[in-house]
């Protein structure tokens, strides 16, 4: 029979603790602050440590590495009700196997119990991470929610700041993607090298190339002098690449080599240079379709997919726009340089129920608008955009899944149209207004058009070729 002690100083959470554990079939001890914790693992040698966060005396955090030193076959689960993203990172870095939120789901913490009997039986143990304790410092991190998908994004973003694993981030335009990957980057050891960002959808193949490998004196026109990449800026840091479904398929070789080989030359180069950096990329459109349609390498795809990271969108999440608001609010306050204090029920009832197409992004600009708006120091409803206040029906249906926004646009119109012939006019209109619109909005560009749209790039062209567009 193992042994799990639970560290929690409120009688009420053991003694329920106590009766889960022993109907459990595991042996319950309990103890109410983290020195009597400390004694107990000690003398009793358990197999498995529960320990609240915040305690008299010392914090359950700082007690993880003194757990580890006392029985080092010992999984901690760490526990609080306050699951901030920094705490969750905190306890992973410092060798916590898990990390779970209260009030406690007891079937989670069953499945939780039995993961780590099965790590235990093959002799797996988390590894103690080897660099300095974090100090009870300010949050690194500006990432807030406390949403389950948040709580597991903490976590792996803990575990991957204690190695330099590839990683890739997926999710919808406005989630966060870089604000994980600055995470993961200043929670890591290299917190004091450079992080170095690069929105490979905004250049032209040409320039990206320059851009990421940098280009010696005399390679084209316009080199006048020697220029360094991104990737050779970021030394031992993090490069993170932005938008990297947007790539040509020839910079996307030169991307594989790279990665593969740890190594590049300039742009007109003869040199051969290191690729220190750890690479986070990031992408707003299913790679797995891209992939399919041939339009991304396989081979780099897996590459970057060493570890993936999928944001969820803000509307799968929306117990946490009350958190984020409190979190722009503060922002917003500083920027105006006047106290804007709270948002009125009937806004944040007006918030909770939109959409939010443009995610955390959207959300940030309307708080910020809201604020300028607002004569006072509370937002109330009529300060708010007014697509937030009254969204259209078409406003709510319209999302950013893989249907694409030309299919929901479409749908959202034809809901009173019986005619089969009315129908397949009328789209062939809408797509051709939209389609043309969208590549109005990026100059022309087929891949940006693409991506605003939701669409592959092979869709897109079947479509303008179908409907006669020029572009």
């Amino acid at each position: 029979m193992k042994t799990v002690l639970v560290i929690d100083d409120e009688e009420r959470a053991t003694w329920a603790f106590e009766q889960f554990l022993d109907g459990a079939g595991y042996r319950p001890v309990v103890a109410h602050t983290a020195e009597d914790g400390l004694l107990r693992v000690r003398d009793e040698q358990p197999d498995i440590v529960i320990c609240d966060v915040r305690l008299p005396g010392m914090s359950g955090l700082d007690a993880i590495r003194r757990i580890q030193e006392l029985q080092p076959n010992a999984h901690v689960i760490i526990m609080t009700a306050y699951g901030t993203a920094q705490t969750a990172i905190d306890a992973i870095q410092r060798g916590a196997y898990d990390y779970l939120t209260k009030p406690l789901d007891l079937q989670r913490l069953r499945a939780v119990l039995q993961r780590v009997e099965q790590a235990q039986s093959l002799n797996a143990r988390v590894e103690d991470d080897a660099g300095d304790a974090p100090s009870d410092e300010p949050s690194k991190v500006d990432l807030i929610g406390e949403s389950p998908a948040m709580q597991e994004i903490y976590k792996l973003i803990g575990m991957l700041t204690m190695n330099r694993v590839t990683v890739l981030i997926e999710g919808e335009s406005g989630t966060g993607k870089e604000v994980v990957a600055r995470a993961i980057h200043a929670n890591s050891p290299y917190a004091d090298r450079p992080f170095v960002a690069v929105n490979c959808g905004a250049l032209s193949e040409t320039l990206l190339e320059s851009e990421l490998f940098g280009h010696e004196k005399g390679a084209f026109t316009s080199a006048v002098r020697q220029s360094i990449g991104k990737i050779e800026a970021a030394q031992d840091g993090t490069l993170f690449l932005d938008e990297i479904g947007s790539t040509s398929p020839a910079l996307q070789v030169k991307l594989l080599r790279a990665l593969q080989e740890r190594e590049f030359q300039r742009v007109g180069g003869t040199k051969t240079l290191p690729v220190r950096a750890r690479i986070v990329a990031a992408t707003n459109i299913s790679l797995d379709d891209a992939v399919a349609e041939e339009e991304f390498r396989e081979d780099l795809y897996y590459r970057l997919k060493v570890v993936s990271i999928n944001l969820p969108p803000l509307r799968e999440r929306r117990d946490d726009i009350p958190l984020l608001v409190n979190h722009f609010l503060e922002r917003v306050s500083g920027e105006l340089e006047r106290p804007v204090r709270m948002v009125e029920d009937e806004a944040m009832k007006a918030l909770g129920g939109y959409a939010w197409p443009g995610n955390v992004r959207e959300l940030e600009n309307a708080i910020r608008r809201a604020a300028v708006f607002a004569r006072g120091d509370v937002i109330q409803a009529d300060h708010l955009p007014p697509e937030i206040r009254t969204p259209s029906p078409t406003a709510r249906t319209i999302t950013h899944s893989p249907e694409t926004r030309l299919e929901n646009v479409l749908h959202a119109m034809m809901d009173e149209i019986d005619s089969e012939q009315v129908y397949y006019d009328l789209r062939n209109r809408t797509d051709q207004i939209i389609i043309e619109r969208a590549l109005q909005r990026v100059g022309g560009n087929q891949v940006q058009a693409a991506q605003w749209l939701g669409i592959s790039r092979t869709t897109l062209r079947r479509r303008i070729e179908e409907l006669g567009i020029h572009a």
